[in-house]
């Protein structure tokens, strides 16, 4: 991958860490839990350029093989981190952790890809797939 999907991803990235610091402590309403989910599947579909539906069903190992680059990997792991938090905040406890567990197991990839230390994804590992 070049510069500009390293580029793409980063800013993914802090594009979804941004939006994750406006939630409220409060549970979300079903409006407010739609158009989080809508924010956050906008954003895999730019780091997954139109194959996610075919990467939530690979194998971690293959998902990583087809996002390629490390950056990539990690957003995409992020985007699911997100999307577990969403799903907790609305009480969807059982779907937010299917989640989770699988977007940790993406990050672990994209970790063990990366060609310098990267302390978001160190931290993400750290938290179990959870998103500080």
């Amino acid at each position: 991958m070049g510069l500009i999907q390293r580029s793409l991803s980063s800013t993914v990235r802090k594009r979804v860490r941004e939006f994750l610091k406006t939630f409220s402590g409060e549970p979300p309403t079903p409006e407010e839990t739609r158009l989080r989910l809508e924010f956050v599947l906008r954003a895999r579909a730019e780091v997954a350029a139109g194959s996610g539906d075919l990467l939530r069903i690979l194998a971690p190992t293959a998902a990583a093989d087809a996002l390629g680059d490390p950056d990539r990997i990690a957003a995409y792991a992020e985007t699911l981190a997100a999307e577990a938090a969403i799903n907790a905040a609305a009480g969807n406890q059982e779907r937010a952790s299917a989640i989770r567990i699988h977007g940790l197991a993406l990050a672990r990839e994209a970790q063990r890809r990366m060609r310098s230390p990267d302390t978001d994804l160190d931290r993400l590992i750290d938290h179990e797939g959870e998103l500080d």
